[in-house]
């Protein structure tokens, strides 16, 4: 299948760009007991986006076989589609290959759970599956420059998946039923982060965590963002959950629980080859970390 196809080119591709690393740093330690984590990527986009970051967290001790960059194509497709013919099994596909390592390497446990990484409007693709499909199998999400409320920079496109993202903040149906099924309307206010180990604001019906479903929410936003118009639809509430300590640099601000803003001049794409963005990445994913019985 052709998610199947896009993994194994995945490790492929990590793989030659660690080889051609070897010289200037030394191997990672694989650390069979981390999470492992899903990389998807947005609107027009290619998993080639994340190839900085899978980088940088092998370095930081993930086996290849636990960093998965998926390949939605077509990439413009409407998010309900993407979530339930690429995510879906693109999740399956990545447990039972970092199962199979972990046996490999003698590590005596199961893993059932990943973290997910989400670029602009893979942002909404993602929390469609966590909220809608299977959130039993997702411990972390995290949304980077997410398209969560929409954009206005698809105004002008004329795909499926730009017809759900225009126009931002949407609060009708009738303007976009994936927005108001994920983030409420006029007349019903949702659980913009179900099954979320945060706090939601008072006047919202929560979709409460429970012993199966229970999931660590962050966003990661840049402001003013070339693609998302406003940046402000990058936020969530009910992020967060877990004190931490963000990495140690003034290019970082949590500007609420769990929403984070990289204040630095980056544009949409170059913020994910971002130093200090990778070292939040790091920081973010491990938040639930050391717990490996999951």
């Amino acid at each position: 299948m052709r998610w199947q196809f896009s993994f194994i080119a995945g490790v492929v591709a990590l793989s030659a760009i660690l080889l051609v690393s070897q010289r200037t740093r030394q191997p990672a330690v694989a650390d069979f007991q981390r999470t492992p984590v899903l990389l998807v990527h947005g609107h027009g986009l290619t998993s080639a986006d994340w190839d900085s970051l899978r980088l940088y967290l092998h370095g930081m001790g993930y086996p290849p076989q636990y960093l998965y960059a998926l390949d939605i194509r077509p990439s413009r497709m409407a998010n309900a589609t993407a979530a339930e013919q690429f995510v879906a099994p693109g999740v399956q596909e990545l447990l039972s290959r970092a199962q199979q390592a972990a046996d490999a390497a003698g590590v005596n446990r199961t893993i059932r759970r990943v973290d997910i990484v989400a670029h602009s409007m893979g942002s909404v693709s993602t929390r469609w599956y966590a909220a809608k499909l299977a959130p039993e199998t997702v411990r972390t999400w995290i949304s980077v420059a997410g398209a969560n409320h929409g954009t206005n920079a698809l105004c002008e496109h004329t795909d499926d998946g730009a017809a759900e993202m225009c126009p931002a903040f949407a609060r009708t149906r009738e303007e976009s039923a994936i927005q108001t099924e994920l983030n409420g309307s006029r007349k019903a206010l949702r659980d913009e982060t179900p099954f979320g180990i945060g706090a939601d604001p008072d006047d919202v019906p929560s979709v409460v965590a429970d012993a199966a479903r229970n999931i660590l929410y962050f966003t990661v936003r840049i402001d003013p963002d070339d693609w998302i118009i406003p940046a402000d639809s990058a936020v969530l509430s009910g992020t967060g959950g877990i004190p931490l300590k963000p990495p140690h640099t003034q290019s970082i601000a949590e500007t609420g629980p769990g929403n984070y803003l990289l204040q630095q001049e980056e544009d949409h794409m170059s913020m994910l080859d971002n130093r200090d963005f990778h070292r939040l990445m790091d920081v973010l994913l491990s938040a639930r970390d050391p717990t490996a019985a999951e």
